[in-house]
């Protein structure tokens, strides 16, 4: 269904005073999963929305927001490459107003909006049902571990760099953004941006020394509480010495109030990955995929991450909006996707692309 232009003025980009009511009605929306607030929760995306008014896509009723789409820069950095991905959320539509084509318009208008401001990717979480229709799938890798007490005390036992709580972020902000800019795949954020993802509500931050330097960190949150006041922490994205790494992670599943400590990394050579998957509870370890993910200009995605010569082989096989973005980013591999032969045999030897973003970096 299409909207009715002459109720309805929009899509359209924000205009500097519109971001009270945007935040207003986003707010209200998610009110349910976020009741703390988007603020809060994404400081770095609602902390000051008037900063960037182009991030935010609205449709009005008589001059009133009714519905909104935002669209979030998010340069992935890639083992070398970088690419502009269009981070997708806070995707909402007034409860009086839905049924009338207003998040499909914004979709589709979105899209066009990415591939001509140099978004040739897009990202987003949600419902894969619904966001499926408009070109969106499920893919990427990323390696899904779970550690308990009995399965990493021992494994991690001789991981000991110092681990200390840091509360206070402003003193050490450099050091940690020097770790996170050497991680190989990563979404770059600027001096402003990343103290503001290590502040997002709930958020700690533990920090490893050696010789009294920081030489890594993790951010973490705290999950549901169990029995007896233990509860469940989920990294949120960790850097820097792998020794270091782990010292933070053994000493997280020895403290008394905690059950489990969760979380996911790239598919990419580390040299703590082969300790961490010892340590990890069996069941709990696994890959799943990224997030859901559409290519929005093909040359110009593939070209970014270094791979513009396959473009001609990609497309020629004319494969479906989904498979094609399972294909450059996985969990499928060439082998699964194409038929043998030497197109297959050239994909192969370069697909899935290398491409990850931590949960703090969510949208």
């Amino acid at each position: 269904m299409r909207i009715n232009k002459r109720e309805f003025d929009g899509p359209r980009m924000a205009r500097p005073g519109e971001a009270a009511e945007i935040l207003r009605l986003i707010d209200r929306i998610f009110a349910d999963g976020l009741p703390v607030g988007m603020k809060a929760e994404y400081p770095h995306l609602y902390g000051d929305m008037e900063r960037n008014p182009e991030w935010c896509h609205i449709v009005t009723h008589r001059g009133r927001i009714i519905a909104h789409t935002g669209i979030y820069p998010l340069e992935f950095v890639a083992c070398g490459h970088r690419v502009m991905v269009g981070g997708i959320g806070a995707v909402a539509t007034d409860d009086k107003y839905r049924g009338q084509g207003l998040m499909s318009d914004l979709l589709d208008y979105s899209t066009k909006w990415m591939r001509t401001h140099g978004m040739p990717v897009s990202i987003l979480w949600g419902d894969h049902i619904r966001y499926a229709r408009f070109g969106w799938a499920g893919c990427g890798r990323q390696i899904r571990f779970g550690l308990n007490e009995r399965s990493a005390a021992e494994p991690l036992a001789k991981f000991r760099h110092k681990v200390a709580e840091i509360r206070d972020i402003g003193p050490v902000a450099r050091a940690l953004h020097d770790l996170q800019r050497a991680l190989p795949l990563r979404v770059e954020r600027t001096d402003r941006e990343f103290p503001l993802v290590l502040k997002k509500i709930g958020s700690r931050v533990f920090v490893a020394r050696r010789g009294g330097r920081i030489v890594a960190y993790a951010q973490i949150r705290g999950g549901r509480r169990r029995g007896k006041g233990r509860s469940d922490w989920h990294v949120e994205q960790m850097a820097g010495d792998g020794e270091g790494i782990l010292s933070i992670l053994g000493w997280m599943v020895r403290r008394n109030d905690v059950d489990w400590v969760r979380g996911s990394l790239p598919v990419v050579h580390a040299g703590y990955l082969r300790a961490l998957v010892r340590a990890s509870d069996c069941w709990s370890t696994g890959v799943e995929l990224l997030g859901q993910v559409k290519v929005v200009d093909l040359d110009a995605a593939l070209h970014a991450l270094g791979a513009g010569d396959l473009a001609s082989a990609v497309r020629g096989l004319k494969l479906a909006d989904a498979d094609q973005a399972r294909l450059l980013f996985g969990p499928l591999s060439p082998n699964e996707l194409v038929c043998s032969g030497p197109v297959r045999k050239k994909l192969a030897s370069r697909l899935p692309l290398p491409f990850h973003l931590w949960p703090a970096d969510h949208v």
